[in-house]
């Protein structure tokens, strides 16, 4: 179904269909690598307690997560048929760090969906999206997880 400008209804988006094409779906890996600037700087914004030298705040489990990943953010937009004029929002998110990161470690980041539903509450109906990343070392062990959630508003279901 089409609106009159062309683009589609986001409000006839068929959750059945999008969670079945979707769950379980493989997300483009990627590499990320921390200069020692940009630590210096998050420490220094983070008002963080000093950490031994060159070990990485723990927020980088989540940096990583966001900025290693093989894809841009409006990618999963897209997946779900969800604009950023929509409102996508990011609802929740579980990390675990099982060690400390250090500056420009080379860092891989895969991800995959782990599941798609709809929900409705007072603020009317929207999609929840469970994706969990990995971050490995470059030896492949894995230095952290994040299981991010995001929400999809949706006008009418």
């Amino acid at each position: 179904m089409t609106s009159q400008e062309g683009d589609v209804d986001r409000a006839v988006v068929d959750i059945d269909r999008l969670a079945a094409e979707l769950t379980g779906r493989e997300l483009p890996a990627g590499t990320w690598r921390v200069p020692a600037h940009e630590a210096w700087l998050t420490a220094d914004a983070l008002a963080a307690p000093p950490l031994p030298d060159g070990v990485l705040h723990p927020m980088y489990v989540w940096y990583a997560g966001a900025r290693g990943t093989g894809y841009p953010i409006d990618h999963l937009f897209d997946l779900v048929e969800c604009r950023p004029e929509d409102g996508p929002m990011l609802g929740e998110t579980e990390l675990a760090q099982h060690r400390p990161l250090h500056v420009g470690e080379e860092l891989t980041v895969s991800s995959r969906i782990l599941d798609l539903e709809r929900k409705h509450g007072r603020s009317g109906t929207f999609d929840l999206m469970r994706v969990h990343l990995e971050v490995h070392d470059a030896a492949g062990e894995l230095v952290g997880t994040v299981t991010n959630t995001f929400v999809y508003p949706r006008r009418s279901a």
